[in-house]
């Protein structure tokens, strides 16, 4: 077996998972031998996910699979996250071609655009399709082609300090807005301290949270926004306002970003937030006693509501010297044994095979705060899917709300106001770019 090539050294961030393919070398590799069976050389990218458990992982997926195929040689090595769309590009413009590649999905749709994929639907059996969690499933399509397989998913769950709820008399996780309003200023009442916040990131959690509150009626119909009547979406932006004006949302709100709401929650003063089963990772090491105290409910909004998944996504490059061998290396990893023993590993993901899902390690976690955010994370993939299309103006789309919902969290713009310069702003994206999509 031969040792993981690790081309970079990475960061540690597990959110950046992923994996990738990039040959070096090209010699030797060939579709099968004669018997049909498999031969050759097949590479796969991994991104950031050098050292520890995952060095001694892939070490034994890249042995068990030699051991099927004897005369198949396994290359994995690892890149950044952030450089795989890239890197994929370049290498299609020689004959350094990866076989298998980890994609997001907004990058495999750029990449399948270009021709750069080979259309799985015919490559990979209805065993295999039917495999998967419709949702992650559905991401790895593009027009009417299959350009990737799910492998790891990420997906909200509401986390809250126990001892907060508790001191207010709150038994019971919101499920709308107006709740959330309550609950959190009865605890900031209770505590004198601020008790919501609403992760903004880049604008996507926003958008994210304005679909799900939409709760299956379009935001966009025909590249035509169209959010001025929709009641829910107007009393988020209503309600997050008037938190941040009495209080009840730090000031630090405006910023938004994940990193300062576990700061805050860390030092108690944050009670009630959604995010993913990651948010816990600096806690449970900073801060023993708020980690005991961190417990997991489902999102804070209709149970029955689609919720978020990030999905990451194994795709074969259309100039594989090895495409036989890439299939089956990418139906190995992400086969139900794999994914499950990937998700124990990784400690903070999501399998997207049905199957896996349906272990003891997800269904019966134990008592422990990340043990019961997987559980709640697990309850709601049935729920979950790619909220937010890969368009080619996404990032002015997430701009674009992230800067109308601050100002209407600082009071620049009233709820309406907000949501018309949203509106506005959209609608003339999408004619500059020449989309029309509905979501």
């Amino acid at each position: 077996m031969k040792k993981r090539k690790l081309t970079l050294a990475l960061g540690t961030g597990l959110i950046a998972l992923g994996l990738a393919a990039c040959g070096d070398e090209d010699e030797g590799t060939s579709k099968s031998g004669e018997s049909g069976e498999l031969s050759g050389e097949v590479t796969m990218w991994t991104a950031s996910l050098s050292g520890e458990p995952f060095d001694s992982y892939f070490a034994d997926l890249e042995a068990e699979f030699e051991e099927m195929h004897p005369d198949v040689d396994v290359i994995i090595e690892d890149i950044p996250q952030n450089e795989i769309q890239q890197k994929v590009l370049t290498s299609l413009t020689g004959d350094d071609v990866p076989d298998v590649v980890n994609l997001a999905p907004r990058y495999m749709i750029n990449i399948a655009e270009q021709g750069g994929l080979l259309d799985l639907n015919d490559l990979v059996s209805d065993d295999v399709k039917n495999s998967f969690l419709e949702g992650p499933f559905q991401a790895g399509h593009y027009d009417d082609g299959l350009y990737a397989l799910p492998w790891y998913l990420t997906t909200t769950v509401a986390w809250y300090n126990s001892n907060h709820f508790e001191q207010a008399g709150i038994t019971e996780t919101p499920t709308n807005t107006q709740e959330v309003y309550d609950t959190a200023k009865a605890i900031t009442d209770s505590t004198g301290k601020p008790s919501f916040y609403q992760i903004i990131n880049a604008g996507d959690t926003v958008i994210q949270k304005m679909i799900t509150l939409a709760n299956g009626e379009s935001i966009v119909e025909e590249g035509k926004t169209v959010l001025a009547n929709n009641e829910d979406i107007l009393e988020f932006f209503t309600l997050t306002q008037k938190m941040y004006e009495e209080g009840i949302m730090p000031q630090e709100n405006a910023e938004g970003s994940f990193s300062t709401a576990q700061e805050l929650f860390m030092a108690e003063n944050l009670s009630l937030v959604e995010t993913g089963v990651t948010f816990l990772g600096p806690i449970e090491s900073g801060s023993p006693d708020v980690y005991a105290a961190s417990k997991a409910a489902q999102p804070l909004n209709d149970p029955n509501a689609p919720m978020n998944v990030a999905v990451m996504n194994f795709s074969i490059p259309s100039k594989s010297d090895n495409p036989d061998a890439a299939v089956a290396l990418a139906e190995f990893v992400t086969n139900a044994e794999n994914q499950l023993e990937f998700a124990k590993v990784a400690g903070t993901v999501l399998p997207s095979t049905t199957e896996s899902l349906e272990d003891d390690y997800f269904t019966n976690p134990g008592d422990s705060p990340k043990a019961l955010g997987m559980l709640e994370a697990a309850k709601s993939l049935e729920r979950s899917k790619e909220l937010i299309p890969a368009l080619e103006n996404v990032s002015e789309l997430h701009e674009i709300v992230k800067n109308a919902y601050v100002k209407n969290l600082q009071g620049d713009l009233t709820p309406e106001e907000a949501l018309q310069e949203i509106t506005d702003k959209w609608d003339a994206s999408f004619e500059e770019a020449g989309l029309t999509p509905t979501f």
